[in-house]
């Protein structure tokens, strides 16, 4: 575990364990005596209203926020450590943000999607820049993968999967759907590059 001011940054598809990877870090920097505030955009309530919650289950208090500038009010400079969960819901000045805590001597730990459900990087929520820069500016990248659950013949596929495919009534998404869409399994499979269904 590194104590020293930094950018650290976990990155993969939806159900690769990015949430519960954020919670193990910022859990660890607590038990290191770092005072922690861990935001969530308000768009994801899917499982608790002041938790941020993996598929799994586990749990941590979450602040949740509006926006960048809500965040803002509720920030706390002193804190050592800030965490931020799915900040792609976020505007682009999170980036900044993040690196401002950082500089001021603080650690920043964010969890995000990496790709939007037609293969593209994720644009922020006022549509300036995409979550690529996160990696240009991080110190520490972790990229995460899930399991393709394709069906096969005889099993599931069980390949690392590096994308996500979105379902509307059982069938691929259509590429004009919006482009956010809160949902969990019943909306989003992963998959691997030979069973993702490209758009392009």
């Amino acid at each position: 575990m590194n104590i020293a001011a930094h950018l650290e940054i976990i990155i993969g598809t939806m159900f690769s364990g990015k949430s519960t990877e954020l919670i193990r870090r910022v859990n660890r920097y607590e038990v290191a005596g770092k005072k922690v505030q861990l935001f969530k955009p308000m768009l994801d309530d899917r499982y608790s209203v002041d938790h941020v919650a993996s598929h799994d289950g586990l749990k941590r208090n979450v602040t949740y926020v509006k926006d960048l500038d809500d965040l803002k009010r509720k920030y706390e400079p002193s804190i050592g450590v800030l965490g931020v969960d799915e900040p792609q819901f976020l505007e682009s000045g999170i980036i900044d943000f993040c690196e401002e805590h950082v500089q001021r001597g603080g650690i920043s730990v964010v969890s995000l999607l990496l790709k939007d459900f037609l293969d593209n990087y994720f644009k922020f929520k006022d549509g300036h820049g995409d979550t690529s820069e996160f990696i240009r500016r991080a110190d520490h990248v972790t990229y995460l993968k899930a399991l393709c659950t394709y069906k096969t013949q005889d099993d599931i596929c069980g390949n690392e999967a590096t994308r996500v495919q979105r379902f509307i009534d059982d069938a691929v998404a259509h590429p004009d759907s919006p482009l956010v869409m809160v949902g969990g399994k019943e909306a989003y499979a992963p998959r691997c590059r030979e069973h993702f269904k490209f758009y392009r």
